[in-house]
């Protein structure tokens, strides 16, 4: 099989609904315009949902709803998976850890990345202030190939595309803590000796 092209909207929508993700069209990005929802300060410019009620793709419209709306971003409601978000120096050190036990899905974005857990233990990772949950069908992420959104671990096995099995979000917290903890450690003072 052929690896997916994450950068190609319709190959990465249709890979997320054939994992019976729940997936919407967001807003898009403009150069040099912003975001299309039209606030300067927009805080995910190009990778948030639209106001409107979610309108859920299918299979069989993707591709029109993607000419319809060029460079929209892929918004998943967070009912397959729970997505933890933090500090993204804290996720590349956990996944060190983690990929050990089994590779987590991890979106990154420039200073944060989102790992993928099962649904409803996601609050077990909510092991420091700079943990952020979003979890059930009112909650989203963008997925991939978003504005500035890209895949550090897809949620399938290239190249067969085996769908990674997710895991709790305990085993996930564990890890996190362990980072947070050493990252506020103590701060070790060395001195050289007469």
């Amino acid at each position: 099989m052929e690896p997916i092209n994450t950068r190609d909207p319709a190959a990465s929508a249709l890979a997320y609904l054939g994992m019976e993700w729940p997936l919407a069209l967001g807003h898009r990005y403009r150069p040099r315009q912003g975001c299309t929802c039209e606030n300067t300060s927009c805080p995910a410019p190009g990778a948030h949902p639209l106001p409107a009620p979610f309108a859920e793709l299918t299979p069989e419209g993707v591709c029109d709803a993607l000419e319809q709306a060029p460079g929209a971003a892929l918004i998943a409601r967070t009912e397959r998976f729970d997505a933890i978000t933090l500090p993204r120096y804290v996720a590349m050190a956990a996944m060190v850890q983690l990929d050990r036990i089994s590779p987590v899905p991890c979106i990154l974005r420039d200073d944060s990345a989102t790992l993928l857990v099962l649904p409803a233990t996601g609050r077990y990772a909510l092991v420091d202030p700079r943990v952020a949950l979003r979890t059930g069908p009112g909650q989203w992420t963008a997925l991939p190939p978003s504005h500035q959104v890209r895949w550090e671990t897809p949620p399938w096995i290239e190249p067969t595309l085996v769908r990674r099995q997710l895991l709790h979000g305990g085993d996930v917290g564990r890890v996190v803590r362990e980072i947070f903890n050493y990252v506020k450690g103590p701060n070790l003072q060395t001195g050289a000796s007469c």
